[in-house]
């Protein structure tokens, strides 16, 4: 009967062998992983510091190197520690290892180990004892052989090296970076991810830049200001700006202002409209880039001004409209409103170096505000808007407003004497047309005389002023414009001869504190006698007689050429054209010959009337007509003279100018020249007639205008004499001079 060799376990000398050798193997795998692993982790660091010290990389590069860098330790890791610990030998796998360091074992090991684990042997033919001694005998070698040779035990203490030192290498990083500013810096920038910067000679600051962040109006230039910091040890570098948008990286060279030693440095953006970012360069310090965010800037959209006008200019409010510049009369209030674009956390007016703060109107976006006051007048100069938005971002294009303060102007004063030359009679009467006009109200008008007689060349002209009109009344609207004729009476002035009188109309308007006067120009009159008036009137008829003696021979010397010309006949000798046409030419010349002389007597009639006029304004008449009541002066000027010769401009002088120029017309047809030439004649003679009737009555005017003044000049001359005589007739004082003088004393 066959014997059954039961299942077998393996020995424990075999199990506590190789669990011996399995610990030692994760020992050598954790050695050498993890040394090589710390080896490549430092030389990652390494790397990063490196890097980071020369390109100086901003924070997201900083954050993405911190990423790449722990995932490859993470990978690092799991390829060199984790990986090979996830291996696992199985037993026959180490036995050959152990057999194979130590060849004198002849396989015993792994026969041992694996017949210690066979079941049925007997079933297969195999002897049990041979089994068992196999077992026994690969036992006894096992507790007799040292299972650890089959590591590498120089690899080992290589592995342990190389922990050791990548361990030391780790300590000192610790130690440095607590100890040093170099690994300080790297640690706080890369690991923890801060804005420190590496130790440098030169700093630069992004002006108006907070956490990486500069807020800018659209659509606006932008001023960029880079500034080389105060604790920097190289200040004099040059500056370069980096630009990336969506169009790519572009470098510019920025200009120094001049300002702050040089430090400062500066590079415009023109008509910024959509975001980017930059960072600057210079020395050995590079800026963080720098995130532009767009903004829309405050901005007013509707600008109201109203100005409020004192109160004796009688308006309540102006409207300024426009781009100005304005002119504001003193003593006047602004009111400013404003509404914006968007909401404002202020809004302010600066005149110079004074601000005034507007008051906002039911909401953050419309404002208001009042300058001017009594304490405080109103200024003129440049006023400037300033708002800011709840963000604190500022108008950059401002809105200005330019002011100028005037003064009232004084009244303006227009006048013209009527009928007064020169020379006046102490009696005469001054007609005075005049136009004034105010800006805000006129309160009174008058006569500014003065006046200085000939006696002494040292004496002080007199001044008077007299009212005639007043202008203003209580409750009622200022009068700016006034319009008339006023009359100033020298005869209750008793000016005596060879007075030097002067006046202008003088105007006052209606300002509270210093009335403004406003003149006209001033008239310059010398009085004299009557004698002396009536001889220049005289002496000035006869100008205008003769004038009219000389229109009177052009007229009768116009007429014979005419005639002249509608008889002569065409020479053979000339061509009818060429002869027409001189004929023509002819004729066109007698016709405006003609109308010259009609111009020159109506002028002749116009200074008749003004002798009229001034005869009458200086109270001449008055004494001739005490002589000559039938002989009025009116009737000698208005009825021979003004009314005749007006009525030969307007009839006969205007019929023949048109049947002269019916002449013209029919200067090719001989026969009908003749008949209207004929006619011209007639219509000639009529006008020779009247002007010879009127010359006549100009020569009789002067004869009788002569008469006139001799007879006054007599009587007065006795007037004259027997005045002396009357005075020289009156008795003398009785008594000499002294106390008793006074007894027959008149008063």
């Amino acid at each position: 009967m066959a014997t059954v060799i039961k299942n077998r376990k393996i020995p424990k000398t075999f199990r506590r062998k190789l669990s011996g050798l399995r610990a030692k193997l994760t020992a050598w795998l954790v050695v050498h992983g993890v040394g090589r692993w710390l080896l490549i982790v430092l030389a990652i660091l390494a790397a990063d510091i490196v890097v980071d010290r020369v390109f100086r990389m901003d924070g997201p590069q900083r954050l993405v190197m911190l990423m790449l860098m722990g995932i490859a330790a993470a990978v690092y890791f799991l390829i060199k520690v984790v990986k090979p610990l996830l291996v696992s030998p199985n037993d026959q796998a180490l036995l050959y290892e152990v057999e194979n360091k130590n060849p004198q074992l002849a396989e015993s090991l792994i026969s041992g180990y694996e017949l210690s684990g066979t079941e049925n042997l007997a079933a297969q033919g195999i002897s049990p004892e041979l089994v068992q001694a196999t077992i026994d005998r690969g036992l006894r070698n096992a507790e007799q052989v040292d299972f650890g040779t089959a590591l590498d035990r120089s690899r080992n203490s290589q592995n342990w090296i190389m922990l050791l030192f990548g361990l030391l290498l780790s300590g000192g990083l610790v130690i440095g970076v607590s100890q040093t500013n170099f690994l300080n810096t790297w640690f706080q920038r890369n690991i923890l991810l801060t804005e420190d910067q590496w130790p440098q000679s030169t700093y630069l600051d992004v002006v108006g830049a907070d956490d990486g962040r500069l807020v800018v109006p659209r659509g606006n230039d932008h001023r960029q200001l880079v500034v080389v910091t105060e604790d920097s040890e190289i200040t004099d570098v040059s500056i370069t700006i980096e630009v990336e948008n969506p169009g790519g990286r572009t470098l510019h060279q920025m200009k120094p202002t001049g300002k702050l030693e040089g430090r400062e440095h500066m590079f415009m953006f023109h008509n910024v409209s959509s975001e980017f970012r930059f960072r600057a360069s210079g020395g050995d310090d590079v800026t963080e880039w720098i995130n532009v965010e767009l903004v829309e800037p405050p901005a007013i959209i509707d600008l109201n001004l109203q100005v409020q006008m004192p109160d004796y200019t009688g308006t309540d409010v102006v409207q300024l409209d426009g781009n100005g510049p304005f002119s504001v009369l003193t003593g006047s209030r602004l009111t400013a409103s404003i509404t914006t674009n968007k909401p404002l956390s202020s809004a302010a007016v600066s005149l110079g170096e004074e601000s005034f703060e507007m008051s906002p109107i039911d909401s953050s976006q419309a404002f208001e505000i009042t300058i001017g006051s009594d304490e405080s007048p109103l200024r003129g100069g440049e006023y400037v808007f300033s708002l800011a938005d709840q963000a604190g971002l500022s108008s950059s294009r401002q809105t200005k407003i330019k002011l100028t303060i005037k003064d009232d102007e004084p009244p303006k004063a227009r006048a013209s004497l009527l009928g007064i030359t020169g020379l006046v009679s102490s009696r005469a009467m001054l007609p005075t047309s005049y136009q004034v006009g105010d800006d805000y109200g006129l309160v009174s008008l008058g006569f500014d005389m003065n006046w200085k007689t000939g006696d002494s060349e040292n004496e002080e002209p007199k001044q008077e002023f007299a009212e005639f009109k007043k202008l203003s009344q209580p409750n009622v609207a200022p009068i700016l414009t006034d319009k008339d004729v006023a009359v100033l009476d020298l005869m209750p002035m008793n000016l005596p001869r060879d007075t030097s009188f002067r006046f202008s109309v003088l105007a006052t308007d209606n300002h509270p504190e210093i009335a403004g006067q406003g003149r006209s120009t001033e008239f310059l009159l010398r009085v004299v006698s009557d004698e002396e008036l009536r001889g220049d009137l005289l002496r000035r008829e006869i100008e205008q007689r003769k004038a009219f003696d000389q229109a009177f021979q052009a007229q009768t010397n116009l007429a014979a050429e005419l005639q002249a010309m509608i008889a002569r006949k065409r020479n053979p000798a000339i061509q009818s054209g060429r002869f027409d046409a001189q004929r023509e030419a002819e004729i066109i010349e007698l016709i405006r010959t003609q109308k010259g002389i009609g111009t020159a007597i109506f002028g002749i009639a116009e200074r008749f009337e003004e002798f009229l006029v001034e005869v009458k304004n200086n109270r001449l008449d008055e004494a001739e007509n005490e002589l000559a009541p039938d002989q009025r002066i009116e009737t000698r000027f208005d009825e021979k003279i003004i009314k005749p010769i007006r009525k030969l401009d307007e009839e006969l002088v205007a019929i023949a100018s048109r049947f002269m120029d019916t002449c013209r017309l029919q200067i090719r047809d001989q026969e009908k020249l003749e008949v209207t030439g004929s006619e011209v004649a007639l219509i000639h003679q009529q006008i020779a007639a009247e002007m010879k009737k009127i010359l006549d009555s100009m020569n009789n005017s002067e004869d009788f205008q002569q008469i006139i003044n001799n007879l006054l000049q007599i009587q007065d001359e006795s007037k004259k004499q027997l005045d002396r005589i009357q005075k020289e007739m009156k008795p003398k004082d009785i008594f000499d001079e002294g106390d008793a003088g006074d007894i027959f004393d008149d008063n």
